[in-house]
């Protein structure tokens, strides 16, 4: 709880050049039921402003801090309360990053999302990928945070999954059992604009083609395999038909004969048979 409380005391300020985004941060704090543990000690901080550090740019007409960069704005949504409270350790220390606010639940998030006009939102593992999905396609509408940036805190197993997660309208993901390092890198990444899978998903591998039956054990009669060889060496049907004395017609049946004795689709996978098999010389 420590760590919870400094971490929200510092995130939040009074009202000062800022204005309402300070006070909008407070309220969606405090609407928090974790931050009512530490609503007092949050109160009483923002009663006493902290002091700017000088900028460093060493310019005589500079004002103090102009040159400083806004933190980004992060708004956490992750059911269990400890994990969310580690996390927020994590974030607490670095300057550039700032919790205005957190919740339990995706389905009840958006208003306070909405109020807290986040940077980018980091939405914790819910019951499978489907259901993070549609509360990203959820964060992503007008009544959400529609610019800010969502990444999922859960690993994306395959390609296939990050595929998914891209056209949800998601910026990536990663597990929360990164190193504390690795997890702020990945957070700065994203607000600044890159998509990141942590680790690289999986690629898929196309299940491997059954093995061919040999070309003695398919049956092919004699016409089937010579009208498959001449097929092979590029004749069409009425070409085949001219060479072996026969109707077109009568091509065409032993052809159809041997494409489903051999398990090929088309003229062009049974003349590729045909070639690998030997049937061409």
């Amino acid at each position: 709880m420590p760590a919870l409380t400094r971490g929200s005391a510092r995130t939040l300020r009074p009202p000062t050049r800022r204005g309402t985004r300070s006070m909008d941060a407070l309220h969606t704090e405090i609407d928090n039921p974790l931050d009512l543990l530490a609503g007092h000690q949050l109160l009483s901080d923002a009663a006493r402003p902290a002091p700017e550090p000088a900028c460093t740019c060493g310019h005589p007409l500079c004002p103090a801090g102009a040159h400083r960069p806004a933190a980004t704005r992060i708004f956490l949504i992750e059911r269990h309360p400890v994990v969310s409270a580690g996390l927020r350790s994590v974030l607490a220390p670095d300057p550039d990053l700032a919790v205005v606010g957190s919740a339990t639940d995706p389905a009840h998030a958006l208003a306070a999302v909405h109020r807290a006009r986040p940077d980018l939102v980091l939405l914790g593992r819910g019951s499978g990928l489907d259901a993070d999905l549609a509360a990203v396609a959820a964060l992503r509408r007008p009544e959400g945070a529609p610019g800010a940036r969502v990444l999922l805190l859960r690993r994306a197993e395959t390609t296939t999954e990050a595929s998914r997660i891209l056209l949800a309208g998601g910026s990536g993901c990663f597990p929360l059992d990164l190193p504390p390092d690795r997890i702020l890198d990945a957070v700065h990444l994203a607000a600044a604009g890159a998509t990141l899978f942590l680790p690289a998903p999986t690629p898929l591998r196309p299940h491997p083609a059954p093995a061919e039956r040999p070309l003695d054990q398919v049956g092919l009669t004699d016409r089937e395999r010579q009208v498959l060889t001449h097929l092979a060496l590029g004749l069409s049907n009425a070409e085949i038909a001219r060479r072996l004395t026969l109707a077109e017609a009568t091509v065409k049946k032993h052809l159809t004969h041997a494409m489903r004795k051999t398990g090929q689709s088309d003229r062009l996978r049974a003349a590729l048979y045909a070639v690998r098999h030997g049937l061409t010389g």
